[in-house]
């Protein structure tokens, strides 16, 4: 059995990590899939909305620790590269012009973590854990999370959740806005898809605009955001949703977008 599933239902894919034995821990194997199925959300003109989970009430451990003895034994510029490679999944998830969502109940660390951050959107459980821990075992972040952690939550608190490496809470999480909302475990899967179903409703194209100018914001001054939105605007003027939500408004009635 394949150790990340890839389902789709009303216009949702989700990829879930399918190893509970090892509380879905992330290999080479895992991370090359994972890779392929966003490959896969992407490719599938029926997929608006995709999230990403781990099976058996955790979302994931981190790094495969069994297996890391032979990587840890490669040269080093082996090491480096084959880590390159894999880590391709983070800006492969940030560049996907689709909504992507973090389902997080568990464990989410380590290496979890990062590719949690990688995601657009985190909803967590309340009975998640979430944490930075690679010093417990010697290691520093990888997979972009020294990039994103101290995006999403400033530089003091990313310094102090990788040097103390120590998971949190899930109210913790969402006061520090790592996480984007915490449900009640009981209802993580519902709350979950109510939202990308909201999401899946939406006009694709201009979501897809904002996701990559939320990106691109970070990295560039304002006059030449100005410039990308008003291009980015015109480009969405243009579309037939664009045309549907305003004639939708003017009418009061639920607009229906089609992607085009």
């Amino acid at each position: 059995m394949t150790s990340v599933r890839y389902e789709v239902a009303e216009r949702i894919a989700t990829i879930t990590i399918d190893r509970p034995d090892v509380r879905n821990a992330l290999g080479p194997d895992e991370w090359r899939a994972l890779r392929a199925r966003a490959d896969d959300a992407e490719a599938d003109v029926d997929v608006r909305v995709v999230v990403i989970t781990g099976a058996g009430g955790t979302f994931s451990a981190g790094g495969d620790l069994k297996t890391m003895p032979e990587r840890l034994a490669e040269p080093r510029d082996v090491r480096a590269a084959n880590l390159v490679v894999l880590g391709q999944i983070v800006p492969r998830l940030r560049a996907l012009p689709k909504p992507v969502i973090a389902m997080i109940d568990g464990a989410c660390v380590g290496a979890g973590l990062s590719l949690a951050l990688a995601c657009d959107l985190r909803i967590a459980s309340s009975r998640a854990r979430l944490g930075a821990a690679f010093h417990r075992v010697g290691l520093t972040g990888d997979f972009g999370l020294l990039w994103l952690l101290p995006r999403i939550v400033g530089p003091t608190q990313a310094m102090d959740l990788l040097m103390r490496a120590e998971p949190i809470d899930a109210a913790r999480a969402e006061s520090i806005g790592l996480v984007t909302r915490v449900v009640d475990g009981e209802r993580l899967a519902d709350e979950t898809y109510d939202y990308a179903r909201r999401l899946a409703d939406g006009p694709p194209i201009a979501q897809g605009f904002t996701k990559r100018g939320l990106h691109r914001a970070l990295e560039s001054e304002l006059e030449a955001m100005i410039e990308w939105e008003a291009n980015a605007q015109a480009e969405c003027s243009h579309t037939a949703d664009a045309h549907e939500g305003v004639h939708a408004f003017l009418e009061r009635r639920k607009p229906v977008f089609r992607g085009s």
